[in-house]
């Protein structure tokens, strides 16, 4: 393949993860609690709504509370400039698909920024994760591994019991 296609392909992925992030996802009734959470701001980010559900979990004094506050204030600040982007790309992409004559140069440079903006959210958010570890005890570490673990499995038990037809 040569350049040119690898950046298109690579920019209609990045493209859809970035609708993909950008869209309500967890706005389905009984799921109130992450869609309340993007309607003050923050843009869905699974990894970190997952981690997040299981830090509550967890028996934080308060430092450690305060602590992790203050990374997800950091966090939303470093990461909402970058949502406000990819969204104007987005835009932008699909006013380039709509055109009479398709511009593949300005396609490609969308790719490039937005693949660039993707690395920048993935670097801001895997500093503030590893901030939020650095805050737990051993013991608490050890216990969000369980949580982990649980979950995989009821995940696996959930998958045998209704699996995907393709």
């Amino acid at each position: 393949m040569n350049k040119l296609t690898t950046t298109i392909i690579s920019s209609l992925l990045l493209t859809i993860a970035g609708m993909t992030l950008t869209q309500d996802a967890y706005g389905e009734p009984g799921r109130k609690g992450q869609h309340q959470q993007r309607e003050r701001g923050m843009q869905a980010m699974p990894i970190v709504d997952k981690l997040m559900h299981a830090i509550r979990r967890l028996d934080l004094d308060d430092a450690q509370k305060d602590s992790i506050r203050v990374v997800m204030q950091d966090l939303k600040a470093g990461v909402h400039p970058l949502m406000q982007e990819t969204k104007a790309g987005q835009l932008e992409l699909k006013e380039l698909i709509k055109a009479d004559t398709y511009d593949e140069g300005a396609v490609a440079a969308l790719a490039e920024q937005e693949g660039a903006l993707a690395a920048e959210r993935l670097m801001i958010t895997s500093k503030a994760l590893s901030d939020i570890f650095s805050q737990l005890t051993d013991e608490q570490r050890s216990e969000l591994e369980t949580m982990a673990e649980e979950r995989h499995e009821r995940r696996g038990e959930r998958h045998k019991k209704h699996p995907r037809e393709d």
